[in-house]
């Protein structure tokens, strides 16, 4: 017989309880069955573990070596049960948010929900590149995204439309119009993000639409950085008015574009092919309740700080 756990948590109990009889009520066997189990386990090892002392059994010295080990190993056994418990019971507390769009105000937004919920468990995703599939990636709960139409269906929901604007130089000449036509920026050099990505998906189709492609000067990730390289005069840029909130101010300015009007649609969407667990649902349920009044807010708030300036 093959050293077994079952093998070595009954030696344990026989080592504790020094009687064969008490060992076997104790674990719920037959005394022959635990027995045989024993006997097996000394030839397994080619040593005696028990010495018969009466009706009691004592270990000898072989055994007390086993026993040592034994005891540690039931230890760990102990250990890893609880930490996969624990484990368990983290990953159905855990919502894994994709975010694909708006990643700049979802913090503050998520620590909001994280005083309602502090039991809730929040893993964010962060996504490059914009997929037909948002969620389902990597076990994903759900996906913030931004699209050029309206999504509405049994898995998604539109949470609001925001304007999209352009960011230029305050030297521009541009800077002081009330609007713009995004044709007569054919030639200008544009600072966009990664090609794929979802702002970037959309901004390429509104310059289709005005009859050109943008000629990129740079790429970057990062609203911030778009910044500083539009106030250097690097270039321009396309802002959502909302989700960008705090690009402007400081040697640049958003102008309204006429013609076309561009706008973007940010939604929620979900895994379609199963239920939600009931964090998620939470989860989703504030964002549709709750995150377009925080967006306005939060674009609104760093506007006024910028103007104040």
């Amino acid at each position: 017989m093959k050293i077994t756990f079952t093998s070595l948590s009954y030696f344990q109990k026989i080592a504790e309880l020094q009687h064969m009889t008490r060992a076997a009520a104790a674990l719920h066997v037959a005394q022959p069955s635990l027995s045989r189990t024993i006997k097996s386990l000394e030839e397994e090892l080619d040593v005696p573990l028990f010495d018969h002392r009466g009706r009691n059994i004592v270990l000898t010295k072989y055994g007390e070596i086993l026993l040592a080990h034994v005891n540690l190993i039931m230890k760990e056994m102990e250990a890893a049960k609880k930490e996969l418990k624990e484990a368990e019971e983290a990953a159905h507390k855990t919502v894994k948010l994709s975010l694909y769009a708006a990643s700049k105000l979802v913090p503050s937004f998520l620590m909001e929900f994280r005083k309602r919920h502090p039991d809730i468990r929040l893993e964010i995703l962060l996504q490059g590149l914009q997929t037909e599939h948002h969620v389902g990636y990597k076990g994903c709960d759900l996906a913030l995204c931004s699209n050029i139409h309206p999504l509405d269906d049994g898995h998604s929901v539109t949470l609001f439309k925001e304007e999209i604007m352009l960011a230029v130089p305050d030297t521009d000449p541009h800077a002081n119009m009330p609007s713009v036509n995004l044709s007569d920026f054919s030639e200008s050099s544009f600072i966009c993000l990664h090609t794929g990505q979802s702002l970037r998906t959309v901004t390429d189709y509104y310059c289709r639409e005005a009859g050109f492609m943008p000629k990129v000067a740079l790429e970057s990730d990062s609203p911030e950085t778009v910044q500083e390289f539009i106030r250097t005069g690097l270039g321009i840029s396309f802002v959502p008015q909302i989700t960008w909130g705090g690009v402007g101010g400081e040697n640049v300015v958003l102008v309204p574009i006429a013609s076309p009007r561009c706008y973007r649609y940010i939604s929620l969407t979900w895994d379609k092919n199963r239920e939600l667990p009931a964090p998620a649902a939470e989860l989703k349920k504030f964002i549709i309740d709750h995150f377009a009044d925080f967006a306005k807010s939060y674009a609104a708030k760093r506007f006024n700080q910028f103007n104040k300036h």
